[in-house]
């Protein structure tokens, strides 16, 4: 007879008010344009060692303050930004630069 190991899970519900989230998510979007446009002009090879270093370093501290995200997010941000370049980048029909439009 095997022995089944148990699996544990845990479930968190929170209830967010729908203002500071619509918030939140205006901000992501300029961030993006924003996080989009500063890639275009000052990466010119996202495959490069060290880039996203390089991100961090110059969008991290000013995604916290000027778009007010939280640390998480702001954190999380710029490796999406930086992959959604690199789709872009290595596309070789490239065309326009992705962009994110605001919510309805």
């Amino acid at each position: 007879m095997t022995r089944r190991a148990k699996a544990i899970g845990a479930a968190i519900s929170t209830e967010v008010p729908p203002e500071p989230l619509l918030v939140l998510v205006n901000d992501y979007v300029v961030a993006t344009r924003f996080t989009l446009s500063w890639l275009k002009e000052n990466v010119m090879n996202p495959e490069d060692g060290g880039v996203l270093g390089k991100v961090h370093e110059e969008l991290y501290k000013r995604l916290r303050e000027e778009f007010n995200l939280p640390s998480k997010v702001a954190e999380d941000f710029h490796r999406d930004a930086l992959s959604v370049y690199k789709g872009w980048y290595e596309d070789r029909r490239r065309g326009r630069l992705p962009s994110c439009t605001s919510p309805r």
